[in-house]
């Protein structure tokens, strides 16, 4: 047996892991010159200063397990770390003015953010009836229901659409948070259910595991070192053009003009561009597939003088509403995430784009800085220019999972041909723990029909 897998992000390279193991055969095809997809550290340096960045993930929730496991197979368990909490020092946008989100009590009840009303409706959500079903909904309906109409729009709202680059009024519960609906059917609610999880975790405290993690080099450690020890055909530089039967068999066409045959085909691509390599073998599947929209998205790390970075407010990260019609949509300072990716004296930003203005993601370098320098300005008072910065873009390159997508992504699966399989953030989940789950189930799926 052979398998194609077509697509070299941590998708792709975690079904290959899975085969390999399985002792199958497998050639992976990754169209870029670099594995790892959005998946990409980097260094940045002025004079002998050096910093890391991202310019994707730069942590990872070890809540789904994949990615610790998968780390601990490579033998790469020494290399993690610890990041810290993701929720201290956060601030959001609101009608111009910055809020830190309130996460203590005190701050909870002297926030301007929410009315004494919306505070009330806030603190009721114990008593709000559950909803135990197994239907989707939105991100919006739900933060509605348990917190209010106030909670969503003010801080709830923000955080979960700034997380997901997408509108919550669209985007998929069961895709984007389903631990939230696991919170609310074993508990009744938010706050039960969050009770109930801290007591297990803390029976558990023995050989506690981070609640994230990242890597000391960057998160492109993984699949730098995923792609080092998988042993199979791995070609960069290899442009799929079409995929069609051959018998019981897949030809897989390449940009080069060389093809191969395989048995079974795993697609570690966008819901896009599956669309297009599946219309020879599977119409109808394809024709749905290019129905599940993809947003541009991008991030830009900028390396700041200390000395230029206002004192006050000490912001960690900036969530900005989209009604807030801002052409950026989040900004982090990771020197104050993690300080050991930088250099004293020196401050480093990343800056979310693509979200809020699509047409950030298109513009030029020149252009984009100065937006970029514009809005910080306005936003944070940073008024000097970076000392250095880099950009990441990804046109069309981050799947937005309405209301009814798993659904969805179960029937497309039904129209598909014997042996091919979809995986990847299109599908199942977003998350880098998400991908290699769906990765290595495909794997296996291949491997084993039946499961």
């Amino acid at each position: 047996m052979h398998i194609a897998i077509i697509g070299g992000g941590i998708t792709g390279l975690s079904a290959a892991w899975e085969l390999q193991q399985r002792g199958i055969d497998y050639t992976v095809l990754e169209a870029a010159e670099r594995w790892g997809g959005k998946i990409v550290s980097a260094i940045l340096e002025i004079d002998n200063s050096k910093f890391l960045v991202e310019g994707g993930p730069d942590t990872l929730v070890t809540r789904k397990p994949e990615a610790w496991e998968l780390a601990n197979e490579l033998g790469m368990l020494e290399q993690i770390t610890d990041p810290g909490s993701e929720t201290s020092g956060i601030y959001v946008l609101d009608n111009a003015s910055l809020h830190p989100i309130p996460v203590s009590p005190t701050r909870f009840f002297s926030t301007p953010l929410l009315t004494l009303r919306g505070k009330l409706r806030l603190l009721a959500e114990p008593f709000q009836p559950a909803r135990r079903d197994d239907e989707d909904e939105s991100l919006a309906d739900f933060v509605r229901r348990r917190l209010g109409q106030e909670a969503l729009d003010k801080f709830i709202g923000p955080v979960l659409g700034g997380i997901y680059n997408t509108d919550p009024e669209k985007q998929s519960i069961l895709v984007s948070s389903p631990v939230m609906r696991e919170m609310e059917r074993e508990g009744g609610g938010l706050f039960v259910g969050a009770l109930q999880r801290a007591f297990r975790s803390g029976k558990k405290k023995k050989n506690k595991i981070p609640r994230f993690i990242t890597f000391k080099n960057g998160l492109q450690a993984l699949t730098d070192e995923l792609a080092r020890q998988l042993k199979g055909d791995l070609r960069l530089n290899a442009q799929v053009d079409s995929v069609r039967l051959e018998g019981v068999q897949y030809r897989i066409s390449i940009g080069d003009g060389s093809s191969i045959l395989a048995d079974g085909v795993i697609f570690a691509t966008l819901a896009n561009q599956t669309s297009a390599l599946i219309k020879d073998v599977a119409a109808e599947a394809s024709h749905r597939l290019s129905a599940m929209r993809q947003q541009n998205i991008g991030t830009v790390s900028l390396v700041y003088r200390e000395s230029d970075i206002p004192e006050k407010p000490v912001i960690n990260g900036l969530m900005i509403p989209r009604r807030e019609k801002r052409l950026i949509d989040a900004v982090t300072f990771t020197s104050r995430k993690m300080p050991e990716r930088s250099t004293e004296g020196y401050a480093v930003l990343r800056v979310f784009i693509g979200g809020g203005a699509a047409q950030m993601v298109e513009l030029p370098d020149r252009h984009l800085i100065e937006a970029i320098k514009k809005e910080l300005a306005e936003l944070l008072g940073i008024t000097a220019a970076p000392q250095t910065w880099t950009a990441f873009r990804w046109e069309c390159g981050f799947p937005q999972a309405e209301v009814g997508h798993l659904k969805r992504v179960d029937e497309i699966e039904k129209l598909l041909p014997p042996n091919l399989a979809l995986a990847g953030s299109s599908y199942r989940g977003i998350a880098v723990p998400d991908c290699i789950r769906q990765g290595r189930e495909a794997a296996a799926k291949l491997f084993n029909p039946q499961s």
